[in-house]
């Protein structure tokens, strides 16, 4: 996959190794934050035979994810679904009968009231998952890199093949957390774009990288 940011070279996003993007430029910064979020069309996305893609449908924005991401809202339905799709033919049987069993003991306590009442006996799994309330542990909220890996695991468990696009990560990480960070993408098969705000070219430290520095005068340096 392509990034194109008129009027540099195009940017090489894949699987391979995560792509850091960084810049002291301001107006570089702006533009490709509006753009990957499909605010402008300051960024065009290309497949690896450069035929354009839509923004929303290639990129998946993550932003800050130690500032904006809430894990149950972006991907508890997404998981809910998952873990049904898990279960087993004998795992099923069983939640049927408890199924039948509740809905069973609900019918029989509406005879107290003196109602036209029904009890609605279809089978949903996926509102039993609800019902136990299947979510993240809280303790990630003070966590940067445990929110950050838990982003990408989970991910990569959805077989998202879209761009996640994630800023200022480097912001909350140790050098050794980021090279952490960058064995587990590789492990994971994901499309990873890193934007970060730098008044330095770091190339030497973020060498696990595909990595990429434009500077105050928009010179483009590639490593």
């Amino acid at each position: 996959m392509n990034l194109t940011y008129f009027p540099f070279k195009p940017i090489v996003i894949n699987t391979n190794k995560p792509t850091l993007i960084e810049t002291s430029n301001q107006k570089v910064y702006t533009d490709l934050v509006s753009g990957l979020r499909g605010y402008t069309d300051s960024v065009k996305i290309s497949d690896d035979n450069f035929e354009i893609e839509e923004c929303e449908k290639a990129i998946q924005w993550i932003g800050d994810a130690f500032v904006d991401v809430d894990l149950n809202k972006m991907y508890q339905s997404q998981l809910q679904k998952q873990i049904v799709s898990k279960l087993d033919d004998a795992s099923r049987q069983k939640l049927t009968e408890i199924n039948s069993q509740l809905k069973s003991l609900i019918f029989d306590a509406t005879f107290s009231l003196d109602l036209p009442l029904k009890v609605n006996d279809e089978f949903d799994p996926i509102k039993l998952v609800k019902y136990c309330e299947v979510s993240f542990v809280s303790a990630l909220k003070q966590d940067p890199y445990g929110i950050i890996e838990t982003v990408l695991k989970t991910a990569s468990e959805l077989k998202e093949t879209k761009v996640l696009v994630l800023t200022s990560v480097k912001n909350y990480l140790s050098v050794s957390q980021f090279d952490e960070l960058v064995s587990l993408i590789k492990s994971l098969d994901l499309n990873i774009l890193f934007i970060s705000f730098s008044e330095m070219d770091n190339h030497e430290e973020f060498d696990k990288c595909r990595y990429y520095y434009v500077d105050q005068d928009f010179v483009d340096w590639r490593y």
